[in-house]
């Protein structure tokens, strides 16, 4: 059941609350999931299916995403302002520790959040995502700024039509054969896969989704990596043209405690092309760090009773 928590400008944050439908997940942190630009919790319903049974799992939308409402103030929707909408999804849900998933702009947030409240996090999974000013390398590091150029100017004022444009477009035949040949998507994601992302464009709130991407590029959290004590899983697909994978190298090597898991065909789409491969790696590391309950909680209760 969908409920809402107010963000400090009082904008209704929406999220979810899953509760564990099998026995072992009690004490283990939840898993809270913090989707990307244009994104809402359909992008999580593999990893969501996989976890189910073995630990306490929240979805939250972004302000104008999903069932959030829009913003109430344009100005409350930088990357600090995600990481307090964030704290209060938390705080609503009672948890007082969790590992924080996210994909896309989403890392941005659960990377920022360190800076913030540090001691309620005991994981951070960056899944094809970036940790500062997303479109300096969209596309190519040429195209990326100069778009941003045309984003900032324009955006605002054309983001409603830009997004029902979009969803038009994407009703055209041919169009998902054509962004797979420029490589946007992969060749693994099937048609019918993309379909609640486009159903979602219409619902985006325009003004609100520009701005934060506005914000998103004015933010880094470059210096936060080093610091993070808490074991990290980066994600990177090596046909991403959205956040490259040098973007999740990167990230492995300055977290102190951090693994890679390297998709070479992954495209930003990885999650729905490779749900498989970053469900089994999410899971395996999720027990290897007694993060998760159920099955891994009860073999070591056996090992230990024998």
């Amino acid at each position: 059941m969908t409920r809402y928590v107010c963000a400090r400008d009082g904008t209704p944050i929406a999220y979810v609350d899953r509760r564990p439908t099998g026995a072992g997940a009690a004490g283990a942190p939840a898993l809270v999931f913090t989707s990307g630009f244009t994104a809402s919790a359909f992008y999580w319903r593999h990893l969501l299916a996989r976890l189910a049974d073995r630990a306490r799992l929240v979805t939250w939308d972004l302000k104008g995403h999903g069932q959030s409402a829009p913003a109430r103030s344009l100005e409350a929707v930088t990357v600090e302002d995600s990481v307090d909408d964030l704290r209060r999804v938390l705080d609503a849900c009672g948890v007082e520790r969790a590992v924080l998933v996210a994909f896309s702009l989403g890392c941005q947030v659960i990377l920022e959040a360190w800076r913030h409240f540090p001691d309620r996090i005991a994981g951070v999974v960056p899944i094809l995502g970036t940790f500062e000013r997303p479109f300096d390398h969209l596309l190519h590091p040429r195209v990326g700024p100069a778009l941003y150029g045309v984003f900032r100017r324009a955006g605002p004022r054309v983001a409603r039509v830009a997004l029902r444009a979009g969803w038009l477009q994407a009703q055209v035949p041919g169009t998902f054969r054509a962004s797979r040949r420029l490589g946007l998507i992969g060749p693994r994601l099937r048609e019918e896969d993309m379909a609640p992302f486009f159903a979602h464009m219409r619902r985006i709130h325009g003004r609100t989704w520009a701005h934060m991407g506005i914000a998103a590029q004015r933010h880094s959290a470059r210096d936060v990596l080093p610091t993070i004590a808490a074991p990290a899983l980066v994600v990177a697909g090596g046909r991403d043209t959205f956040t490259p994978p040098h973007l999740g190298e990167h990230m492995a090597r300055t977290i102190p405690d951090a693994e890679l898991l390297f998709l070479p065909d992954a495209t930003h789409t990885g999650l729905l092309e490779y749900p498989e491969e970053i469900g089994a790696r999410l899971e395996a590391w999720l027990e290897g760090r007694g993060l998760l309950g159920g099955r891994g909680a009860a073999r070591r209760a056996v090992g230990a009773a024998g």
